[in-house]
């Protein structure tokens, strides 16, 4: 049985909170926010005796909330079936390790620190790791000022821009269950980030937002309350670990991540899709009718006026951001060698003109691997007289 139905079989049970109960749709918090504090300890006994399994979501999603807490620390555990009082056990040894205690008088929680903020009770971050083009999702996420929780979903992209801006409103158990789906599985997706950290990163890219392209009407209008200008002085999570690590050694760090750009492991943060296929086209034209160590000796120049042609095209003090916000990625899956190489690369290609060329060729070797393999290969004419 799931908590919301859980709360359903409570509303049935304990007729006098059902009109409490109900309208909360099964969110914990808004249960919580209609009941008064004898009856909150009166559900959750209720819950843990009847339906422990359920009883511990309902105590995980209260220890986060001052009224919630209260009615953890001051419910009485008599009648309570073995299984829920093990779980109000473990919940309030806890909570009192977190320097919360229940007054022996009063039965009400006294704190030695607070476990929520006072100006909003829910409040998360969380971004992924770019993808190939640099292109990234952030989650911000505030209380809704009647209940459940607002979400800010936004796709952006600092060299694009605000590619996508929505937000939903929501039950605060869903918004939990789904930032949750996202970041403990083991491929996760996303990252808990400082939350004026993520804020920076999307004022920036929205600073990036082209001329023909308006930045998204959501975005505008929350622009003034979660993105204003004073985010100009925040740290990006880049710039956070940059300070924090440092940079590891330049020459092991480019040579071991050339060979993760070439393998399609890293980047390869592709231009303009014109641009490619004009440098295909050329490509054509430098092996057209050659052949052996000639035609392999095309490609090769054909490679370097390419990557000559790439460096140019690229922003490089975009692309050293976007290996710093890497290896902020690195560091919070543990792989702090990792994250410091990448620091090193991306401190080499701005000041090292032969590093940075060779980064751009292994983008190159990335970014045209299929055509190169097909420019290696000499069709044969169909209409030839076989010998």
């Amino acid at each position: 049985m799931s908590l919301p139905e859980s709360l359903e079989r409570a509303a049935c049970e304990l007729g006098a909170l059902a009109d409490k109960i109900r309208p909360a749709n099964g969110d914990p918090f808004r249960v919580l926010e209609e009941l008064e504090a004898a009856e909150a300890s009166l559900l959750l006994a209720w819950m843990l005796d009847q339906e422990a399994e359920d009883g511990a979501e309902l105590i995980e999603a209260w220890g986060e909330e001052e009224d919630g807490v209260r009615a953890i620390l001051s419910v009485e555990d008599g009648g309570i079936a073995k299984a829920g009082r093990k779980l109000l056990r473990k919940a309030r040894h806890r909570l009192r390790s977190a320097g919360i205690e229940v007054a022996a008088e009063e039965a009400a929680p006294t704190r030695r620190k607070s476990v929520v903020s006072s100006g909003d009770k829910f409040q998360a971050a969380h971004v992924s790791q770019a993808d190939f083009r640099g292109t990234r999702m952030g989650y911000l996420v505030d209380s809704h000022p009647s209940g459940g929780a607002r979400l800010f979903e936004i796709r952006f992209d600092e060299g694009r821009g605000l590619l996508d801006f929505k937000i939903y409103n929501a039950g605060r158990s869903k918004v939990r269950g789904f930032l949750k789906s996202l970041t403990e599985n083991s491929g996760r997706r996303l990252f808990e980030v400082e939350r004026d950290a993520l804020r920076a990163l999307v004022w920036r890219a929205a600073k990036a937002q082209p001329v023909d392209r308006p930045l998204p009407t959501s975005y505008i209008e929350w622009r003034a309350r979660l993105f204003d200008e004073t985010l100009a002085e925040e740290a990006t999570p880049g710039e956070q670990i940059r300070r924090a690590l440092g940079e590891g050694d330049r020459g092991a760090g480019l040579e071991a991540l050339c060979a993760e750009v070439k393998t399609g492991q890293l980047g390869p943060w592709p231009p303009a899709t014109a641009w490619v296929g004009d440098w295909m086209d050329k490509g054509r034209e430098a092996v057209e009718g050659l052949e052996g160590d000639a035609r392999e000796s095309a490609i090769g120049g054909w490679i370097d006026e390419v990557a000559a042609a790439l460096v140019e095209e690229t922003d490089g003090a975009l692309l050293a951001r976007n290996l710093d916000e890497l290896a902020w990625v690195r560091a919070q899956e543990g792989n702090e060698e990792g994250a410091k190489a990448l620091l090193a690369v991306s401190g080499a290609i701005g000041e090292d003109e032969a590093a940075a060329l060779a980064f751009t060729r292994a983008r190159v070797e990335s970014l045209f691997e299929p055509f190169l393999g097909s420019l290696r290969v000499i069709e044969e004419d169909p209409l030839a007289d076989e010998a």
